[in-house]
């Protein structure tokens, strides 16, 4: 399999890469790029290949509907092309473009929607790091919203410090607290001046139903967001629709939590979890506006053919 490919799906893997935007650009960009470097004339050949190198990418994280959706995008265009081995390389390296195009422009529309829905000295929770949820605070204190942040560590792999480092480096205030805490800090029982008046998460995927996939721990926040009144927010682009009920949630590596562990200890690491389309009660933020979880399949079959 061709070196870049191979770094890819590495570094995916090993979460050098992480989190739906940035695994579906590196994935869209590996693609394109190996198809100019195909060494060979046979389009069928050509064909297979493309399929082998979308296939390992895919499997690096197989809970990231963008990727998928990105690559069938690729797939579909390529199976249209039968003649022509020139054409069947522009085919992929163009639908991959358009793909990151729409990625952005649908990312932009979901960090306006986002910012003008925070108002000025609120106190917003967040979890691990979403690159969309991150440049909707910025954009919101750059437009002199005086919010504070608070936001997890994010075990066992730490991405919450990514988030923190990201909104410091802009002047807005924040608190990190470890995981097992987030549930007690958002309920009334922390204290008058720890309540959230948002809770804001991103997403790996958006299901049929309206729930939604991400990080490991988003379950427990909605869960203790709903019985507290306290409105919970998706960010997350329409691109990530999974046209299912269900998805293979990843489970990674015991060696993430104890390097030495007792061998006969048994390990469970899920890398995400499920929030019920019942408990997003503020709604997703996408490129739409603000929409309830169960509007989430008819407009992305309105806006995109995935």
């Amino acid at each position: 399999m061709d070196n870049l490919i191979q770094k890819t799906f590495k570094d995916i893997k090993s979460l050098k890469v992480q989190g739906a935007t940035d695994v579906a650009i590196a994935i869209m960009q590996a693609i394109s790029d190996y198809s100019s470097r195909i060494k060979t004339n046979d389009l069928s050949v050509f064909k297979e290949k493309i399929k082998q190198a979308a296939d390992l990418l895919l499997s690096a994280r197989p809970t990231e509907p963008m990727a998928q959706n990105g690559i069938k995008a690729v797939l579909s265009q390529l199976k249209k092309e039968n003649k022509n081995f020139i054409l069947a390389q522009d085919i992929v390296q163009r639908t991959a473009e358009d793909f990151l195009i729409m990625m952005a422009d649908a990312g932009d529309l979901v960090v306006k929607h986002g910012e003008e829905l925070i108002k000025n000295k609120e106190n917003i929770f967040t979890h691990c790091h979403s690159w969309l949820v991150e440049q909707i605070l910025i954009k919101a204190w750059q437009n002199q919203k005086k919010i504070k942040v608070y936001n997890t560590e994010t075990r066992p792999l730490f991405q919450g410090r990514v988030t923190a480092r990201e909104l410091l480096a802009v002047g807005i205030p924040t608190t990190m607290v470890v995981d097992s805490s987030a549930g007690f800090l958002i309920s009334h029982h922390s204290g008058k001046e720890l309540m959230m008046d948002k809770i804001i998460l991103g997403a790996d995927a958006i299901l049929s139903d309206g729930s939604v996939i991400n990080k490991i721990g988003s379950f427990t926040i909605a869960l203790v967001a709903k019985q507290e009144g306290v409105p919970l927010y998706v960010a997350a682009n329409l691109l990530k629709f999974h046209d299912q009920i269900e998805i293979k949630i990843e489970e990674r590596s015991l060696q993430e939590l104890w390097k030495e562990a007792p061998d006969d200890l048994k390990i469970i690491n899920f890398a995400f979890d499920r929030i019920p389309a019942e408990y997003i009660t503020g709604g997703i933020i996408c490129e739409e506006g603000i929409i309830k979880p169960k509007q989430a399949k008819t407009l992305t079959q309105k806006n995109y053919q995935l």
